[in-house]
């Protein structure tokens, strides 16, 4: 009688535990794979970022100097006026500023929302960060006016380009501006963050694959500088540069 008991007793537990465990299932799944996706997101920024391509380019004795910088986050391209400059900049002009005779230009490329919205990290929401990062969004390019040469330091690179080189990155920056119907960039009205500054709509979308270190990096293979194979991040891009 004993066994006998048991024995119904062990299934009926056996058959309540049976639905509970495959309505756990699939939750566990998903929770899973929201794990396991950026994980695989950043290994594979590791990998392809410690991959170099134009592995073969040596930077030249002389030439013209280009700066590439980053602010911990997000990196962009420090430019001497002349020397070819200036013909880019003759398409941006920008009526806030009072320096435009400054040395140096620096122009980055991203997304609209994160510019515009976050002039100072303590301006970050949440849902801003969220958009930039899952959705493609439209994009801007920012010109700021450097009133001194840049220093060098952990988070400045200075690489020397022959004038291919330069012409090539050059064309690139150009191209990332979106034209109007009289080919010139469109200046983004009262959008700055002070007197040196501007913003204009930018080509192309940011989304988690195309961000603006992706940006700053695509500009570094179009001149045919060594860099990383895809840096989402900045940390690749300054490692593969010369120090």
């Amino acid at each position: 009688m004993t066994r006998d008991s048991g024995k119904p007793t062990h299934e009926k537990t056996k058959s309540k535990k049976g639905p509970i465990r495959r309505f756990l299932r699939w939750p566990i799944r998903i929770l899973l794979i929201l794990i396991a996706l950026p994980l695989m997101y950043l290994l594979m920024a590791l990998i392809l970022g410690l991959i170099p391509t134009n592995s073969d380019w040596k930077q030249s004795q002389e030439g013209q100097r280009v700066y590439v910088t980053t602010n911990g986050v997000h990196t962009s391209f420090i430019l001497p006026k002349g020397e070819g400059a200036d013909n880019l900049l003759r398409l941006v002009p920008f009526e806030n500023t009072t320096d435009a005779d400054c040395p140096y230009v620096q122009l980055g490329w991203g997304d609209r929302g994160f510019y515009l919205e976050t002039p100072e990290w303590s301006d970050l929401q949440i849902s801003t960060a969220l958009h930039a990062v899952f959705l493609p969004s439209s994009t801007v390019v920012h010109v700021y006016y450097w009133p001194w040469e840049p220093e060098v330091d952990e988070n400045t690179r200075r690489v020397i380009l022959d004038p291919k080189e330069y012409a090539n990155l050059l064309i690139y920056i150009k191209n990332s501006f979106a034209l109007d119907a009289s080919h010139k960039p469109q200046r983004i009205p009262d959008a700055h963050y002070g007197r040196r500054d501007a913003f204009f709509e930018g080509k192309g979308s940011y989304h988690l694959f195309q961000t603006c270190n992706d940006w700053t990096n695509a500009g570094l293979k179009a001149a045919g500088v060594k860099t990383a194979i895809w840096s989402p991040f900045d940390k690749a891009i300054l490692y593969q540069l010369p120090r």
